[in-house]
């Protein structure tokens, strides 16, 4: 093998091996025994949350912490864009915790009577199909809550134009494949939430962000809220970020509103704090009452039937150390949003950032999650734990590598043609097998295993949404290790073939 096929193998090795040891590598290391200060030492939560920002590379925070409920702190760290201080204020999409706001919106029409929970989503939309009209006959409302009904990425992984509708996004499932028998397997998954925002819509005769504005939004007053960033002041909206080797890109944010009820609410740190308060509260804040006590409790419990799960009506229940502890997190593009309650402690925080990358989530994000939740038990937060300046630098290393070596092998084929002639059909077949396998190694093990890992599934993941919009720099390094090597590999086929005369055998 050439010197130069070899720093390929190489770098394709390195990639390979630095992500997927992400799964090890991505937690904080064991946090120490001493507790701190009690938790009203905010100036605990202020400095680790200002370590954790530099660790990482964060371009802003905003966070809200309530203790009993009332707010004990509230800070903006670093900048949220077009030279502005991030605030507890200030509004970014909160990604998948939307899924609390649609469950909630559903447990109310239940409270009122217009909906079951255990009948079929057919009973209100008569016309849904899936790809199997029986099985999916059989999804009720409850299944869509719990991610239990059967659908999944596995099955069904188009992507819609962004600016198709509710409606039209619930139509396209018609080509969803059922991947497991329907209530006997979590499989997380945002169209399910989609058909529960347009059941709202059907049931209750206004839009989704009217229903959860009217009796979310403003029974416990939050003012900065708003369902779709079509409806959020654009001058108010941080300045949302993706990663490029570790470094923060600003990028705009993307309104998918056949996603609407899975992952678009537009929020603050600050109201967030009012909407788990109330949670934390039997579903009332401030003489304002969303759900019922009962419903309260059934939205933090996962289905019996359906082992292992921890999530239920879109919500995940939990423990952390021991301590009961509720909540969910969600990101888009360019913003990532955690919250948290610890339901006996009577505590908990939301935390948004201007910045996402599923690297970023599977480290950042974790870290700041594992030390809020140790300070909030009284705990000191862990201090270990990679950085993801070091992923970005070696994920830039191997890009720096595999562009030089790709330079170099293109300027090498200038004399393939005439090299050929003097090559037997194996050493041919061996000279173009790296640039075969390379690209082979990189999809197998990066598009289906990295599937896995970051998104709990055992498939290849939307190359896409995935790469394109969630981790640009890997996207662009697997496209510079995959594209060049297969024109190569073609190039160098071609060119043999071209240049041995029919019945010529090469030389010794």
């Amino acid at each position: 093998m050439r010197p130069w096929a070899k720093q390929r193998w190489l770098a394709a090795v390195i990639l390979v091996g630095a992500l997927g040891a992400l799964g090890a590598v991505a937690a904080p290391v064991a946090v120490a025994e001493d507790a701190v200060a009690g938790f009203t030492d905010m100036s605990a939560i202020d400095r680790f949350v200002d370590r954790q920002m530099n660790k990482h590379r964060i371009p802003g925070i905003s966070l809200v912490v309530f203790e009993d409920g009332e707010v004990t702190y509230a800070k903006g760290y670093g900048a949220a864009g077009h030279e502005r201080p991030m605030t507890p204020d200030t509004p970014m999409v909160i990604g998948s915790t939307t899924k609390s706001f649609t469950a909630v919106s559903i447990l109310q029409l239940v409270e009122q009577g217009l909906v079951d929970l255990d009948s079929s989503v057919n009973a209100y939309l008569p016309w849904f199909r899936t790809s199997d009209p029986v099985a999916s006959g059989s999804i009720t409302i409850r299944h869509l809550l719990n991610h239990t009904s059967g659908l999944s990425e596995l099955g069904y992984n188009r992507v819609l134009r962004s600016d198709a509708t509710l409606e039209q996004g619930v139509r396209d499932l018609g080509h969803a494949r059922l991947t497991a028998p329907v209530g006997t397997t979590f499989q997380y998954f945002n169209p399910n939430y989609a058909i529960l925002a347009l059941i709202i819509e059907t049931i209750s005769g206004q839009s989704y962000a009217d229903h959860v504005s009217e009796h979310i939004f403003e029974p416990l007053g939050m003012t900065q809220s708003y369902a779709g960033i079509e409806n959020a002041p654009e001058a108010e909206l941080a300045q949302g970020h993706s990663k490029l080797f570790g470094f923060p890109v600003a990028r705009r944010p993307v309104f998918r509103a056949h996603l609407l009820g899975a992952g678009y609410i537009v929020s603050t740190a600050r109201d967030l704090s009012r909407f788990l308060i109330a949670i934390d509260n039997e579903g009332a804040y401030e003489g304002g009452r969303i759900l019922s006590s009962d419903s309260v409790a059934l939205m933090a419990s996962p289905p019996a039937q359906v082992p292992g799960t921890s999530y239920g009506m879109g919500w995940s229940a939990g423990t952390h150390r021991g301590e009961p502890i509720g909540g969910h997190g969600g990101s888009d593009e360019v913003y990532s949003c955690q919250t948290a309650l610890l339901t006996d402690q009577h505590r908990g925080y939301a935390l948004l950032m201007n910045e996402q990358h599923l690297i970023d989530g599977m480290v950042a994000s974790s870290q700041l999650q594992v030390g809020l939740r140790d300070l909030l038990i009284g705990r000191q937060p862990a201090e270990g734990g990679i950085s993801t300046k070091l992923i970005g630098f070696v994920a830039l290393a191997v890009f720096l590598i595999s562009l030089v070596t790709t330079v170099r092998s293109f300027v090498r084929m200038r004399g393939w043609s005439r090299e050929a002639r003097s090559l037997k059909a194996p050493q041919i077949a061996w000279r173009i097998a790296p640039h075969v396998l390379i690209p082979v190694v990189i999809l197998v093990v990066l598009y289906r295993f990295l599937g896995s890992l970051f998104l709990g599934e055992p498939r290849a993941w939307n190359f896409r949404v995935v790469g394109a919009y969630f981790m640009p720099d890997i996207a662009l390094l697997m496209l510079l290790s995959i594209v060049p090597d297969l024109l190569q590999a073609i190039y160098m086929t071609v060119a043999a073939l071209a240049h041995r005369p029919a019945g010529r055998t090469a030389r010794p």
